[in-house]
């Protein structure tokens, strides 16, 4: 698929290192939230959590991982600047180009969401309270021995879940929208899923055990809509007038 060709992730690469301050400050700002998790530093953070994945979700998602995650699209998203425009012939290629940025950046903060939890959760079992006996412990990861779920499914959820998100935040500002709504529509989406259907905590918690191959089969549709809706959108889209695509 031409979307994935080698090409298009080097140009992906080189849009995220253009803004690559941003990209750390954010990211930096995320990890040390994360750390703060396992300190008793007040009682967001006391008793809390018990598992890895309950430490990742300890700052719930629609406040934490979702803005930090727009804000950081937001900042790759630079579709009117020239280098963009001579990469490609169609204006299709350039929406492409925008639907996998997303994916390449969700994939890479899932990983980095992964990747401190998994630190900080150690260093809170090995360093700060390596004695206590209790292995279901405020702050000591030790997973529950009847707990079936899998957490390489859970960042797999993580994955969908954050891109989706993304698609939609793209496929808003190529209809027209304002970054800024643009934003605050999707946050208000996923808000509003916490006194509605409630699908972020069965995707998170609770499809593994009751149809996990066809809730994959269902985000990875979900994403293909969300491409081909990006696509159609960009293609009616003159980016060589218009002075800001945000």
């Amino acid at each position: 698929m031409k979307m994935f060709s080698r090409q298009n992730v080097f140009f992906v690469w080189q849009d995220l290192m253009l803004q690559r301050a941003v990209l750390k400050i954010i990211l930096g700002v995320m990890a040390l939230l994360m750390v703060a998790g396992i300190f008793p530093l007040g009682m967001v953070t006391v008793g809390k959590w018990h598992s890895l994945k309950d430490f990742i979700l300890l700052y719930r998602y629609e406040f934490f991982h979702l803005p930090a995650f727009l804000f950081l699209l937001g900042s790759a998203l630079q579709t009117n600047a020239w280098v963009v425009l001579r990469r490609y012939r169609t204006r299709r290629e350039i929406g492409l180009h925008k639907a996998l940025l997303v994916i390449v950046l969700a994939g890479g903060v899932s990983l980095w969401v992964a990747a401190v939890g998994g630190l900080c959760t150690t260093f809170a079992k090995y360093i700060i309270y390596p004695n206590i006996q209790n292995v279901h412990a405020a702050f000591l990861y030790v997973p529950h021995s009847g707990d079936k779920s899998s957490f390489p499914y859970f960042l797999v959820m993580y994955f969908f879940i954050t891109a989706i998100y993304g698609l939609l935040f793209i496929a808003f500002i190529d209809f027209g929208w304002n970054r800024f709504f643009a934003f605050v529509a999707v946050i208000i989406l996923a808000v509003l899923d916490m006194f509605t259907v409630h699908m972020l905590p069965y995707l998170f918690y609770i499809s593994e055990r009751t149809a996990p191959v066809w809730t994959i089969l269902l985000l990875i549709m979900m994403m293909l809509v969300l491409v081909y809706i990006i696509c159609l959108s960009s293609s009616q889209k003159n980016y060589y007038v218009q002075d800001d695509l945000l």
